[in-house]
């Protein structure tokens, strides 16, 4: 089980934080850990490259749902009325 970089556009990085929340609920035996220079997440628990393949398919995955989630919630906001 070796630690395994995948590194995150600049453009994400208000995103990470909770997307790494997000995916640690799904991939509770992971231990992912955020890095800021270069901006990248540090995984540790994988045993295969096929598994590092796959989570990093996942994390890129919950991280552009995010962004778009972030993104979109004024207009939700909007459109529903919602006060706050």
């Amino acid at each position: 089980m070796d630690k395994s970089t995948i590194t995150i556009p600049e453009s994400f990085e208000d995103y990470i934080d909770a997307t790494i929340v997000r995916t640690s609920y799904l991939f509770p035996d992971l231990e992912i850990v955020k890095s800021s220079k270069p901006l990248s997440i540090e995984v540790s628990g994988l045993n295969k490259v096929t598994e590092l393949k796959d989570f990093r398919q996942e994390f890129l995955n919950i991280l552009y749902r995010e962004r778009i989630y972030s993104e979109t919630l004024s207009i939700r906001k909007t459109i529903y009325g919602s006060k706050s």
